[in-house]
């Protein structure tokens, strides 16, 4: 969390997480009183006056509480407003305040000018002055509760002002000053050292008569306006300068750190917000040990060097770099950070030559590479101890863990901005390069494919001298064998992105590897839950490979789930060998014990079911296939049909069913409970993409398994589907037969029968006894609603919309259609969010509304044809009945356009 700042070097203002906290005129009157009072509690009188300057309403005692308590509800972390005896007072985190920061910064700066480090002096005055954004307090400057503390504070600014040019004088640099000396003695003309120093800034750049001018102007100025002559400060320098005094020449005394950043030989692509951020916390100090962080190839190092060389000159020493990556023994550590400085230890200790070295310098450190040396990190810790204006930068694939780290994560390159950096290096690689319409999507793909990371990126890019976009995209199944060929100036770990990944997964202990391994057969990631059973995974392992970023966390999901980049997969399940098989089979059956758990086939759990499956997506493909190729029948049976409603709810249906269908011709054995679900699921997901004739074979298959074994529900479910079937095929009297049997055996079992009541309604409807129907209906949405159950409220107002636009109440079905959609929408029932769709756009053509009619059901369409279900699957007269109406009304082209739109828009 961003630490709450508050800013009165210039209008008042407060900073919480999302940047500046909005405040009323009234509001900020009262913080600004109570942070000018220091500490001090003041009253609601006091308050009163100041907030009102004497002229304040009958309420205002009141209000001034109401303004405290407003303030405290918006206030951020640090900043805070107490109560005591019934006054109030600020309560401030040290650092919190900018004129608290500016004051300390101030005295810091004039120690260092007394203890003659210039250099040390002007970084510092830099910095003090970089909070000043106007007149302390802003408008509130010139009341009296205020006008003090500003004028002190803005005394204090050009004393501050003062020590900048003196320190730039002291160190040279007069070139640089001049301008700016002779700018601040004409704006503050009643200011001798102001006039000193423009002197002496004029002197040291060869110029001794303009130099004896400005002298010559400001004594008339002093004595016009204030009858003064000038002091003996000024009278001296004038006497000096006429001399040629040599002991006004500069005798710079830079004290600078040893070696420069080193420059790179390409431009820098993307990251703005992460280099604008990462500069910000250098200059400002706001923490001393970052740490930056991340997945091997993604850019840390370059990242550090650009923000160095940004943030390096506000740093009195510079920024120097240490590079850790050829050093393999932690206790070697300071002799090299020793040796990049320049410190000769002798014979002692090098980590005391080096606190010695550091503690009076206002340095930035660049330490490279320091994940394999996580040992050494305490060294960090003590030299920031002992070296108080000592900054450390740090990149490692591993979070250290010591005290005062600020870790910045590194992820991978936004889209655009890896588009970006492919193209300008392919560019450099061949010169013919171009980024065209033609080849934009491949290396769109190519950049997602190899996860944005900026190594890889680049690697792939000096591939286009061989291969175009689209053979590289082609051939990137096997990254770790095409990204090779890096410049050859680099480390040997950053010439392939295998050997990038080596020098990561080298640093593992051997559990830690098995775990990796073994966490790769999850391309959806995986719960704690599962990482434990599949993996063997421990809580602290897990935790050690999101450390070295090797493993990522996703929380984005209701359980934490861990996964990894595409590269890192790639390169574990090689790691993995021949230990795959079982580990997927492990999966398979861990999938199908949750799937069990759950109650994805219970007629009113399956939409929470279906909601905690969503993430396992991708891990329930892997496990099909690896009990498909096992020899274990009945795991792959168990696993496919009790997936059978996720594939109805989420699909596609075609998909499932090939997994159920699949399963069932391996089965041979004799009759089960898991053949009986099987074949229950896969009529129920022929039947939802619009196979009537499979959905009944199924189905009658189904029923005899169901008795043999007592799979009571599956025998209900199938005896559904036959009604159903029945319905759709206009024998109505089979379909009861069916669906009341189906009643009859779910009542048996103890459950509601809502289902079976739903789907009498609807072979009512459909029969004309829209009473009837209607009466049903409205009994099933009173049920669904009592319990909560979104799902069966959409199914419910589904077909009482459905009924409704039959008898002509149009405005009652849009409402039931557009309930129906929010209820589908909020379990991801994608199918059956376009049958809401459809019902809609029938109510917009009974508006005459034909344009939108017409974009409805192309949307609709679009979300059918991605569940694989038909268009004609809840309502095909009402579907056909809108589509001719718009026909009609708008013209072939004109209702084709409007569908299209729907259809391509989504």
């Amino acid at each position: 969390m961003r630490r709450g700042e508050v800013r009165v070097l210039g209008p008042v203002e407060v900073v919480g997480d999302d940047g500046l906290v909005p405040l009323p005129a009234k509001h900020a009157r009262v913080l600004a009183l109570l942070v000018v009072a220091d500490g001090r509690a003041l009253g609601l009188d006091e308050l009163v006056e100041a907030v009102w300057d004497g002229a304040p309403p009958a309420s205002a005692r009141k209000l001034v509480q109401v303004y405290v308590s407003q303030l405290r509800k918006v206030l951020p972390s640090g900043v805070g407003v107490v109560t005591r005896a019934g006054a109030y007072a600020a309560a401030l985190d040290p650092d919190v305040l900018d004129a608290a920061r500016f004051e300390r910064l101030a005295g810091e700066c004039a120690a260092a000018r007394e203890a003659s480090n210039p250099a040390l002096a002007l970084s510092l005055a830099d910095r003090a002055l970089s909070f000043w954004r106007g007149r302390a307090y802003g408008e509130l400057a010139y009341e009296d509760h205020w006008r003090s503390e500003s004028d002190r504070l803005e005394e204090l600014r050009l004393v501050v002002v003062e020590e900048h040019l003196d320190a730039g004088l002291a160190l040279g640099r007069q070139g640089e000053v001049v301008g700016e000396a002779l700018a601040f003695a004409d704006e503050h003309p009643f200011r001798e050292r102001a006039h000193e120093l423009a002197m002496l800034a004029l002197y040291r750049s060869g110029r001794q008569s303009d130099a004896l001018a400005h002298f010559a102007a400001a004594r008339v100025r002093l004595q016009d306006e204030l009858g003064l002559e000038p002091g003996p400060g000024l009278r001296d320098l004038q006497r000096r300068v006429l001399q040629q005094d040599p002991t006004l020449d500069s005798e710079a005394t830079v004290t600078a750190a040893a070696g420069a950043l080193p420059m790179a030989p390409n431009p820098f692509v993307g990251r703005e917000r992460e280099l604008a951020e990462l500069i910000r916390m250098l200059e400002r100090r706001d923490g001393r040990l970052v740490v930056l962080t991340g997945a091997g190839g993604s850019g840390k190092t370059r990242l550090a060097l650009e923000a160095a060389r940004a943030a390096g000159d506000s740093y009195a020493n510079g920024a120097v770099l240490v590079e850790l990556a050829p050093v393999r023994d932690a206790g070697l550590v300071p002799t090299t950070v020793a040796h990049a400085l320049e410190v000769q230890a002798g014979d002692g200790d090098p980590t005391e030559a080096l606190a010695t070295a550091l503690a009076p310098l206002d340095l930035l450190l660049v330490v490279d590479n320091a994940e394999h040396l996580r040992e050494a990190a305490p060294l960090y810790v003590d030299l920031l101890a002992r070296a108080p204006r000592l900054t450390l930068l740090v990149t490692s694939r591993a979070v250290l863990h010591v005290t005062g780290e600020h870790v910045f994560p590194v992820g991978p390159l936004p889209e655009d901005d890896a588009i970006e950096l492919f193209s300008q290096r392919a560019r450099a690689a061949d010169g013919t390069f171009a980024l065209t319409p033609f080849n934009e999507d491949d290396v769109r793909e190519v950049c997602r494919r190899v996860d944005g990371l900026p190594l890889a990126i680049e690697l792939a890019a000096a591939r286009v001298r061989t291969l175009a976009p689209r053979a590289l995209r082609e051939r990137l199944d096997e990254r770790l064998a095409i990204l090779t060929g890096g410049p050859r100036d680099l480390p040997a770990r950053q010439q392939t992105l295998r050997e990038t990944v080596d020098w990561s997964v080298d640093l593992l202990d051997d559990g830690a590897r098995t775990v990796l391994g073994r966490l790769a057969v999850f391309p959806g990631g995986a719960t704690l839950e599962a990482a434990e059973a599949v993996c063997g995974a421990e809580l602290d392992t897990l935790a050690a490979l999101v450390d070295d970023h090797l493993a990522l966390r996703d929380d984005t999901h209701a359980e934490a789930r861990f996964g990894m980049l595409e590269t890192i997969r790639e390169y574990a399940l090689e790691l993995l060998g021949d230990e795959r098989e079982d580990v997927e089979l492990a999966l398979a059956e861990f999938l199908a014990d949750l799937v069990d758990d759950l109650g994805l086939s219970h007629p009113l759990r399956w939409p929470s079911a279906v909601e905690r499956l969503f993430p396992e997506l991708d891990n329930v493909r892997v496990a099909l296939a690896a009990a498909a190729a096992s020899r274990d029948g009945d795991l792959f049976l168990r696993l496919a049909g009790g997936l059978w409603r996720y594939w109805w709810v989420r699909g596609p249906a075609t998909e499932g069913l090939e997994w159920i269908e699949r399963a069932l011709a391996g089965d041979a054995g004799p009759a089960t409970a898991v053949r009986a679900t099987a074949l229950r699921g896969g009529a129920g997901l022929a039947w939802s993409k619009g196979d009537l004739e499979r959905a009944k074979a199924l189905a009658e298959a189904a029923i005899p398994v169901a008795v043999e074994v007592g799979a009571r529900e599956d025998e209900g479910s199938a005896h559904t589907v036959l009604g159903i079937v029945a319905n759709n095929e206009g024998d109505h009297v089979l379909a009861r037969m069916h669906h009341e049997r189906s009643l009859q055996i779910t009542e048996e079992l103890g459950i509601e029968p809502v289902v079976e009541k739903l789907n009498l309604g609807v072979v009512a409807l459909d029969a004309g006894e829209h009473h009837t129907a209607m009466e049903l209906f409205e009994d099933v949405l009173a049920s669904h609603r009592r319990n909560g159950r979104p799902a069966g409220i959409g199914f419910a107002l589904l077909n009482l919309g459905l009924v409704r636009h039959v008898l002509g109440e149009h405005a009652a079905s849009r409402r039931d259609f557009e309930e129906a959609r929010a209820c589908f929408e909020e379990i991801g029932f994608h199918s059956h969010v376009a049958y809401a769709l459809q019902g809609l756009a029938a109510a917009e053509a009974c508006e005459s509304r034909f344009d939108e009619a017409s974009r409805l059901l192309g949307k609709a369409r679009h979300l059918l044809d991605t569940a694989g279900a038909p268009e004609d699957g809840f309502a095909a007269e009402l579907v056909e009945e809108t589509k001719v109406g718009a026909r009609a009304a708008l013209g072939d082209e004109a209702f084709e356009a409007a569908y299209r739109g729907g259809r391509e828009g989504g």
